[in-house]
């Protein structure tokens, strides 16, 4: 005949007690124990540590406009220069806001951009364009340099074209977005950066 030892069954019993007691355990429990996971934040592999309210105050749209033939005085171009969106998505006219300028310790990193290559004075454009985006940076204590940032060609006829920049085109803290030029054609544009700010 087999017989079981008494210290087989104490054991035995132990260990089924104890899958009984996890199976009781509610998931509430389980979830407050993953919670309990720490992050550690590093300059190499930053985790986003701010409310969802902030980060939305974060965004940041602007538009820049170029407007070919508009010039007042006899000047043939107007640069619209660079200003920053309200939530609203409306501007109040007359527009007196001056260019977008980068807030001091923060890094502005624009993620996409679209560009609306519509219409010259008048008449449909279909021909490609070649917007350029002009930036003041600074060099120093009241000094600064004029840089052309970013360039894009746009095929003639597509109406909007959409730029994604999955990891961000950075501008430096103190640089303003100063305006938009056209070096192909006499099509009016209108160029939508889209990113959010974030500490230096």
């Amino acid at each position: 005949m087999f017989r079981i030892s008494k210290s087989t069954l104490s054991w035995g019993g132990v260990a089924i007690a104890a899958i009984l007691f996890t199976l009781a355990v509610p998931r509430a429990a389980h979830a407050v124990a993953a919670a309990l996971v720490q992050v550690t934040n590093t300059a190499s592999s930053p985790v986003i540590s701010q409310s969802i309210g902030n980060q939305a105050a974060q965004i940041v749209e602007i538009e820049c406009g170029y407007l070919p033939g508009s010039g007042i005085g006899g000047a043939p171009t107007v640069l619209l220069g660079c200003i920053a969106m309200p939530a609203t998505g409306l501007l109040q006219a007359p527009v007196t806001t001056s260019n977008y300028t980068v807030p001091a310790g923060e890094t502005l990193v624009v993620t996409s951009v679209d560009i609306f290559s519509g219409a010259a004075v008048g008449t449909p454009c279909m021909s490609p364009a070649f917007p350029q985006l002009s930036v003041v940076v600074p060099t120093g204590p009241g000094t600064y340099d004029l840089v052309y940032r970013k360039a894009w060609i746009v095929p003639g006829g597509t109406g909007t074209a959409h730029y994604a920049y999955p990891s961000g085109i950075l501008f430096s803290p103190g640089a303003i977005i100063q305006d938009v030029s056209n070096f192909v054609g006499n099509c009016s544009m209108t160029v939508d950066l889209h990113g959010y700010l974030t500490a230096q």
